[in-house]
């Protein structure tokens, strides 16, 4: 059976019909959870670190819905670790996202001066193209019940590095 072009959304509706708790016992919080794809937006630039006056980052991610429910995206909290920086950022906003879905979300939040300089420094010390790595929590709420999905060392995150010479002195 050939589904190409057949969007997920018609695929699952057979199994909607079914009863709460055998979808409940046919999708336990795991497999929902793993039915959501996370991942760093492909196109332009995925992150993003501002070392000027008021320095701050922003990271976009992808979430795609591959299960055959409407989930909603509760809140999240992602770390990025860059150049011996640990940025942090949460969303606490709520975004449905529906079956076959995919929902960007933008994780942004000012850099401290020390911990701006800090990322100056060690780029200094290391390599211009330093990459980063990128872990998080993502809570989501389900018509069957709330999960949570991991995202664990998304590795080789090279963010577009702005305004690094307003730092070059310090």
């Amino acid at each position: 059976m050939d589904f190409h072009g057949i969007p997920i959304g018609s695929i699952w509706t057979a199994v909607r019909w079914l009863p709460g708790f055998a979808l409940r016992k046919y999708f336990p919080r795991d497999r929902l959870a793993a039915l959501q794809y996370v991942d760093l937006a492909p196109r332009n630039e995925s992150a993003m670190v501002n070392l000027g006056e008021t320095a701050s980052f922003a990271i976009w991610l992808n979430v795609i819905n591959l299960s055959p429910f409407e989930v909603e995206l509760d809140r999240a909290e992602l770390e990025f670790s860059y150049a011996g920086a640990t940025l942090k950022a949460t969303i606490l906003r709520k975004q449905k996202i529906s079956p076959g879905e995919m929902a960007t979300l933008q994780f942004s939040n000012p850099i401290s001066d020390g911990t701006a300089n800090q990322i100056v420094r060690n780029r200094k010390v290391n390599d211009s193209h330093l990459a980063g790595t990128l872990s998080g929590h993502i809570e989501f709420n389900c018509k069957l019940h709330p999960f949570p999905r991991q995202v664990q060392h998304l590795a080789g995150v090279i963010p577009r590095v702005l305004n690094e010479n307003f730092r070059a002195h310090s």
